[in-house]
């Protein structure tokens, strides 16, 4: 696989390579870390010899797919399969022709998505799809430096809507399919007549910067001084707040900013993660994710009993009970787990509750000091 580091070029120059691929390889496949560029990138490469931009919908890391014209149509010609439907005329029952076409663009928005079987296994899929075609699809895995690719990523919200506005016009100027829905932080409002942009609405969740009320730099802080400042949000405002650590032989670091989510819909672990660090699908037995850090990545979040309750409320599919929301919910567990990352929350009080035992001592034992220097 080709790489391209994309904050060694200006984006005209990492255009013009692409470009330059694209005219040899009439399949693009363009795989890579959240900010590598692969949606700005493949909107600029949208021209009349493109026929379709397929873009997978998992929470991380897109993998972005471009066809060119020619083999588009070819691909819609050649029969795949002919896939029977749950449907009966009479005592027969109905089939109906499904293209090559068809099958890569399901591969990329189904298969790869809910089964998250990563970028390569999504390469080799395609490949074994087109080589009856005699096509060879190119994957191209676009990076860029750590700087970068965060900085990227807290900004993005700033110009989806007029990358998902260009995407728009270039899908009607040169007849192409596309399946983007939407760019985090802007979405399509009329998606049956690909017409409309508009931000996303209050209750939806955008895994942007626009998620967070406020953002407090970290730098030279240290973990005590990071504690302190989270259990003293909890108390004043009631608010989430947290952030990233990395546990290396050397010690432990932290790596993102402190941020503080709002009342709603704030996700704070999961938008930490996507920013200041990103995951690639990584299929293994018991995680679906890796990032490309060397060490142990910990979350580390406020627990707010408010927001807590408010989302099991809001929940039909979970009883009453009269049990005590737990300070480690089920979607903590599920992300440590997903992600294979330590994540420990923290009450306004100092309890703490972790995924790892041993963190959840050393952390009891760290607020503990930090309580006895604040009486």
């Amino acid at each position: 696989m080709d790489i391209l580091d994309t904050s060694a070029h200006t984006k005209e120059e990492s255009v013009r390579i692409l470009s330059k691929k694209l005219e040899k390889h009439p399949i693009l496949m363009l795989t890579g870390p959240q900010g590598g560029g692969k949606t700005t990138l493949a909107i600029q490469l949208l021209s009349e010899n493109v026929g379709a931009y397929f873009e997978g919908r998992a929470r991380s890391a897109q993998p972005v797919v471009l066809i060119r014209k020619d083999i588009a149509e070819k691909m819609k010609g050649e029969l795949y399969e002919k896939r029977k439907l749950p449907i009966f005329e009479g005592d027969e029952p109905v089939y109906v022709d499904v293209s090559l076409y068809d099958q890569v663009k399901l591969l990329v928005e189904n298969i790869f998505d809910v089964m998250e079987l990563g970028e390569p296994e999504l390469v080799r899929q395609i490949s074994l799809l087109t080589k009856k075609i005699g096509v060879v699809p190119k994957a191209v895995e676009l990076v860029a430096s750590d700087e970068e690719l965060v900085k990227r990523r807290l900004s993005r919200h700033l110009d989806a809507k007029e990358r998902l506005s260009m995407l728009l016009e270039k899908e009607k100027k040169y007849g192409i399919e596309s399946n983007l829905w939407g760019i985090q932080g802007a979405k399509v409002t009329d998606i049956i007549n690909r017409d409309g942009v508009a931000d996303y609405d209050e209750d939806q969740i955008s895994r942007t910067i626009k998620d967070f009320d406020r953002v407090i730099p970290t730098k030279d802080m240290t973990l005590i001084e990071g504690l302190a400042t989270m259990i003293e949000i909890s108390n004043n405002e009631n608010k989430e707040s947290g952030f990233l650590v990395l546990h290396t032989d050397e010690g432990e670091k932290i790596i993102s900013d402190l941020v503080v989510g709002k009342h709603t819909n704030s996700l704070i672990g999961v938008t930490l993660l996507e920013i200041y660090v990103g995951f690639r699908q990584n299929r293994s037995l018991y995680r679906a994710y890796k990032h490309a850090r060397k060490g142990k990545l910990e979350v580390i979040h406020s627990y707010t009993p408010t927001l807590q309750e408010l989302a099991i409320l809001a929940n039909p599919w979970i009883p009453p009970s009269a049990e005590p929301t737990q300070i480690l919910s089920s979607a903590d567990v599920a992300a440590a787990e997903r992600f294979d990352v330590i994540v420990s929350v923290v009450e306004d009080d100092g309890k703490v509750e972790s995924s790892s035992k041993k963190r959840k001592s050393e952390l009891e034992e760290i607020i503990s000091g930090l309580v006895e220097i604040e009486e």
